[in-house]
């Protein structure tokens, strides 16, 4: 199977799965309008085999998937319509977060990734074993744009600090995810191990009320 007909395939496939899946979906006009893209640039591929930009005028139609496809839905897996195509192997980018549990869920989904990839599921000549990668592969970059949604709100290990600085008194903090650092004129008064989904509300609070750590500790 030739570069071109491995993306037809992968495009008519993934087409079938979406539009499966557009039946329940709220959005389900977009989602079929999405598949119906793919199907022309599987129809394209197979058309034109001969043609010399037959990869140009597939990726011009897969973008426009990419860009009609209703929010939420992972357009990331599209690269893997293409990269018979383009030679270029999509990935997950690493979201480093700050939270031990969204690590974890990281490292997970990783693996997950690389069960379909590593096995080299997409290339195989059984069509049913490339859908069930493709579904496979929707999932795994959904759950991790959910992930990354998280860690956006929680924060990444290698985030600047947030600083607070109240409109009165002499109390400032520097917040990194799981911890606060509260100051009073400049020298540091506490640090605190904070919830990583803090609010800054509740970081207000806590400048208002942290107590010098020998404080706490003669109480």
């Amino acid at each position: 199977m030739n570069q071109h007909m491995k993306a037809a395939t992968r495009a008519r496939l993934l087409a079938g799965v979406i539009r499966g899946r557009a039946q329940t979906h709220p959005q389900g006009k977009q989602l079929r309008l999405t598949a119906r893209q793919l199907s022309q640039a599987a129809t394209v591929l197979l058309g034109l085999g001969g043609s010399h930009d037959i990869a140009e005028r597939a990726e011009t139609i897969l973008w426009r998937a990419r860009t009609t496809a209703p929010e939420g839905f992972p357009a990331d897996v599209l690269d893997y319509v293409s990269a018979p195509l383009t030679g270029y192997n999509p990935g997950m980018p690493d979201l480093m977060p700050a939270d031990p549990q969204h690590a974890r869920r990281e490292r997970a989904l990783r693996a997950r990734l690389l069960a379909v990839t590593e096995a080299r599921h997409l290339d195989s000549g059984d069509e049913d074993v490339v859908r069930a990668a493709l579904t496979a592969l929707l999932d795994i970059h959904a759950d991790h744009a959910e992930l990354a949604a998280e860690v956006e709100l929680h924060g990444r290990i290698d985030a600047n600090p947030t600083v607070y600085r109240p409109h009165r008194g002499a109390r400032t903090a520097q917040h990194l995810p799981g911890r606060l650092a509260v100051f009073d004129g400049g020298q540091l008064l506490a640090e605190l191990p904070v919830p990583y989904g803090i609010t800054p509300v509740e970081i207000w609070r806590l400048i208002d009320t942290a107590q010098p750590a020998a404080d706490l500790i003669a109480a």
